[in-house]
């Protein structure tokens, strides 16, 4: 019975193979068209029309402006011949006009959030505000060069809206220059983040109407340290500087460089929110594509995968009330299924997420590479994993972030092979991985046999005014059932407050249990365990803290007394804090112990997490003699880089732009037959002698022929496989080499 049913699968296999078609799409095409190599559609979404389970669509090289929704499963859209394909959620925006001061204004209906993007070439340009961002850089509140300044926010009676803003060095602007703008801060705990609409200016002083719940309700978290803080206001008389821009009364402005008309310049801004929408499928593959201005749903859809590809510019500037995690607001790359693949691509630059994974089981992130993402700081995550089961994020690097690298809320999630930086760039009281059981005190959260492994997680701080500058790299507060094991750890460190963090347990009223840390290196910390037994009403049981190294000065809550309920053996921590007495090189992040310290053979044995060279394992998360795993993602992400072409990239240079139609009545012609051809050779021919050249879909020239006679080959074995442009002195042919 088995090998009749195996028969029957593989017969079924063989069938759908050979029913399966390649459909191709080229910005030049026509959706009149075939649909082939030689006849391709011009639009995606048309070749989303006609794929059945099986088939695959091939994309050429260029600009795609569209919102692709995917009608059938078991489908692949992939870039063609490994070409630049790029699916813009941004649209050109034309009929340019002079506003006032070097500044243009063109017609603007508006995007489908609040605030949008603008692109020029590309490149994000930046929103008029003040005072000025000077550096591009979106999470440095700090540095007075990235547009931000010093403010203070105050209080008035509970529910009213009305606020007012202080900024010390506001000056020189007329009585309510910036009414109508938005005013947002960065103020007291760096977790609310103030918000409001400005409704007067008057010298150095704003009035606000809030926006943020908390500064309505008077929340005593704003006004620590008496509301100071950094802010910034958005407005459109704030648009004094060459590539600024703002959008208002369904125009948008924007002031090009010197001497340059926007009508000649390639400028586009954000319209839609995603590229590709998955929903109710499953087997669906996107391959080798850049997104860029939006982003991909797939929603309640199965085994579907995203590779090979990018999403930028995700999420555009927003307001809110709260601070919770939803997606509706802080976008991301959208995933709820099961079973779903992100694998080698590159995610980065949004206000908001990056990926949200909205439920569902066996998900899996691996070789991503995620950074530059939650600028609004509100509770963001590189990655949020919802209400999801057996999630997997593996060997991805994880960079610059608004607030957390990784936070989960329930569930099972194995968190292996990654490599962790710079976390909590725009907030505080929070870290690079966490799970809580937020204001669900008494309830615990049971992360089911959570795996937190092999994890290089480092070099993270936090803003510095204030008084909660609380940074960590596990913030796993009320939780419990998880391993923590082999993960280097080092430099958190904080300012004003030493207040970077290994660990912090919680547990806020529960009993938190079954919670193991094994081998961990944990180096130049400001602290390393840290409780908050909140009302005294919180348990321990069975937490185990063994083969540890930990840096002596860190310090633990050892003030609490549910601390003597941990479980520590073989642990060891430098007597005089010397990482070089200790470790190969802890300033350039080698923590191989050196021969003959302590740790060598001091190590106890854990079933299925102890190695050992020597007989005994040792303390710490590397064996003597051994070296740490590569941790990370590979993925090269300048190859990434979206270098814009014109929406027609087989006609992207001027110098060669001659179409067919104008060149046909001409003396002179050229025929390539047959079109598509082979990698080999080309066949064509022609009245009259002539040179030729040869160039790229990117208008690159790559081959020249001298005069030749009529009815000739070219010998093109030495080019890639893609389109190509045949140029004689009066006409120019496109080809296809396949």
């Amino acid at each position: 019975m088995m090998k009749k049913l195996l028969s029957t699968f593989m017969v079924l296999m063989v069938s759908i193979n050979s029913w399966a078609k390649d459909y191709y799409v080229s910005v030049d095409g026509k959706d009149s068209n075939a649909g082939t190599l030689a006849s391709p559609f011009k639009t995606i979404q048309k070749a989303a029309n006609v794929l059945s389970p099986g088939d695959t669509c091939y994309i050429l090289e260029g600009i795609y402006r569209e919102n692709v929704i995917v009608k059938d499963s078991n489908v692949t859209f992939k870039n063609y011949n490994n070409d630049k394909v790029v699916v813009s959620g941004a649209d050109v925006v034309k009929n340019w006009t002079l506003y006032k001061n070097g500044i243009y204004s063109a017609p603007y209906p508006g995007s489908k959030r609040p605030f949008t993007m603008l692109f020029l070439d590309g490149k994000r340009q930046e929103m008029a505000r003040w005072p000025d961002n000077k550096t591009g850089e979106m999470m440095d509140p700090e540095d007075k060069n990235t547009g931000y300044e010093d403010c203070q926010v105050f209080q008035t009676k509970s529910g009213v809206t009305g606020r007012r803003v202080l900024f010390p060095n506001l000056s020189g602007f007329p009585t309510d220059f910036f009414k109508g703008g938005i005013f947002r801060g960065i103020n007291g705990k760096k977790w609310i983040n103030p918000t409001g609409t400005i409704t007067g200016s008057r010298g150095k002083e704003l009035t606000v109407d809030a926006i943020t719940e908390g500064w309505i309700e008077n929340s005593p978290k704003i006004y620590t340290d008496d509301g100071k803080g950094f802010g910034f206001i958005f407005h459109l008389n704030a648009l004094d500087r060459e590539g600024e821009w703002f959008q208002q009364d369904n125009k948008v402005y924007f002031k090009p460089a010197a001497g340059k008309n926007p009508n000649d310049l390639l400028i586009a801004t954000k319209n839609r929110d995603w590229a590709f929408q998955i929903e109710d499928k499953s087997g669906v593959v996107i391959d080798g594509i850049r997104v860029h201005a939006a982003s991909i749903e797939i929603n309640n859809s199965n085994g579907c995968q995203v590779i090979n590809s990018s999403v930028q510019y995700l999420a555009p500037f927003l307001t809110r009330g709260g601070f919770g995690v939803a997606h509706s607001q802080l976008g991301g790359l959208y995933i709820k299924g099961n079973n779903n693949i992100i694998k080698n691509c590159y995610i980065a630059h949004s206000w908001g997420h990056g990926i949200f994974l909205d439920g569902g089981n066996n998900n899996t992130i691996e070789n991503c590479h995620l950074e530059d993402l939650g600028w609004i700081a509100q509770f963001t995550s590189s990655i949020q994993n919802d209400s999801n089961q057996n999630t997997k994020i593996t060997r991805c690097t994880l960079g610059a972030t608004g607030r957390f690298h990784i936070r989960t809320n329930e569930g099972k999630i194995d968190i292996t092979y990654n490599d962790l930086y710079d976390c909590m760039k725009m907030g505080q009281d929070a870290g690079s991985i966490q799970c809580t059981n937020g204001s669900a005190w008494g309830i615990p959260v049971d992360m089911k046999g959570s795996e937190i492994a092999f994890n290089r997680i480092h070099d993270s701080n936090t803003l510095t005014d204030g008084d909660k500058e609380f940074v960590l790299a596990l913030y796993l507060e009320g939780c419990y059932n998880y391993t923590v094991h082999h993960n280097l750890i080092y430099n958190f460190k904080t300012d004003v407050v030493e207040d970077g963090t290994f660990a912090y347990l919680g547990p806020r009223q529960t009993k938190i249990m079954d919670c193991y840390f094994y081998n961990n290196t944990v180096w130049n910390m400001d602290w390393g365990i840290r409780l908050w037994n909140r009302d005294k009403k919180g348990f321990i049981e069975n937490v185990r803290f063994w083969n540890n190294i930990i840096d002596t000065k860190a310090k633990d809550g050892k003030e609490n007394k549910i601390y003597d309920d941990i479980n520590f053996q073989n642990n060891y921590r430098s007597e005089t804090g010397n990482g070089n007495s200790l470790f190969v090189d802890a300033s350039k992040g080698d923590y191989r112990l050196k021969a003959g310290v302590r740790p060598i053979d001091a190590g106890r044995n854990i079933n299925n997490i102890t190695t050992d060279v020597n007989g005994t394992p040792d303390i710490g998360a590397i064996e003597f003699g051994k070296t740490f795993p590569e941790v990370g993602s590979n993925i090269d992400v300048d190859s990434f880089n979206i270098e814009v072409v014109e929406t027609d990239p087989t006609l992207s240079n001027p110098d060669i732009i001659k179409t067919i139609e104008e060149s046909r009545s001409r003396s002179i012609y050229v025929d390539v037959m047959p079109n598509p051809i082979e990698k080999k050779e080309l066949k064509f021919t022609q009245k009259g002698n002539t040179n030729f050249e040869i160039y790229n879909s990117q208008g690159a020239l790559v081959k020249v022929i001298e005069t030749v006679a009529d009815d000739n080959t070219i010998d093109v074995s030495n080019l890639s496989l893609g389109v190509y442009l045949l140029k004689t002195d009066q006409r120019v042919v496109k080809f296809i080499i396949e």
